[in-house]
């Protein structure tokens, strides 16, 4: 009797942590579509732009009930219109293909881009003990050192006790708090023309297709912008961080531009604007 219901707990796990096809927006999740692309224009008489753009697609299997991957790739490419001219060097990660994914993992990402989750309170999204362990004083020491102002804390500059104060004021969570509400804009539309530098999420169902963009110049993709009604012609802001967590998660290790949207770029962007803040020349 034990037996049987051990087995029966067993299955049960097995079933929540990969059978199940999940929804968005009370439709069937068939296909979500993961897309990096970094590219630059290269202002040269061709009209050259040279890229690398990094794919993976996650497909719901009905046989098998559950979600793998069904294609996952690393594309080069160079492309010219004058004249019209594109090319590709792909390398497919082959031992990926066919891989079972965690079903929580896609879950939590699906709820992070669903619209009742917008504009969010974003204090509350942080992990305050993933957040220590990237704000430290040797991780501001660096940051400052990357803006060229690590002279700051220099003894002809500051003593230990200022020392002390600038550290543990960038540690503070109140300080936090007023680069959370200050840091990211969402009044309009930020376009770069000659350079992108972009994660697209798009979600295939069973009756429409939504299409989520975080992209350049925005501090770690923040705000999202959610381009599924097509009539707009501009993406709709979406400030929050669990989109960043939730997806840093799901995608595989070395995932083109998958650093960007880690607890360490935030931290490191924070640490920035914190310099910022006090005033050092950046």
């Amino acid at each position: 009797m034990m037996k049987s219901a051990l087995t029966l707990i067993l299955i049960t796990m097995s079933t929540l942590a990969f059978g199940q096809q999940l929804q968005f927006n009370g439709q069937l999740v068939d296909t979500i579509f993961i897309t990096s692309d970094r590219n630059a224009y290269q202002f040269d008489d061709a009209g050259t732009t040279i890229g690398t753009a990094e794919i993976i697609s996650i497909a719901f299997v009905h046989v098998e009930n559950q979600y793998i991957i069904d294609q996952f790739y690393r594309d080069e490419y160079i492309q010219t219109f004058r004249p019209d001219t594109i090319k590709h060097e792909a390398k497919v990660h082959k031992s990926k293909i066919g891989k079972k994914l965690d079903l929580k993992k896609i879950e939590s990402l699906l709820t992070s881009l669903s619209p009742r989750e917008n504009n969010p309170d974003l204090f509350t999204q942080i992990d305050r003990t993933k957040l220590k362990g990237f704000l430290t004083e040797k991780q501001i020491r660096k940051i400052a050192k990357r803006h060229e102002v690590n002279w700051y804390f220099q003894k002809k500059y500051s003593s230990r006790k200022q020392n002390i104060e600038f550290f543990k004021g960038c540690k503070s969570i109140d300080t936090l708090k007023i680069y959370l509400s200050e840091r990211f804009d969402t009044a309009g539309y930020v376009m770069v023309t000659d350079y992108s530098n972009t994660i697209n999420i798009c979600i295939s169902t069973n009756e429409a297709e939504y299409r989520f963009e975080g992209k350049y110049p925005n501090p770690i993709r923040q705000p999202w912008y959610n381009h599924s009604d097509t009539s707009q012609s501009f993406g709709q802001g979406m400030p929050n961080l669990m989109i960043n967590q939730s997806l840093y998660e799901l995608l595989p290790k070395n995932f083109l531009l998958k650093e960007t949207i880690s607890y360490e770029a935030l931290v490191n962007d924070y640490i920035t604007w914190y310099l910022g803040r006090r005033e050092m020349k950046l």
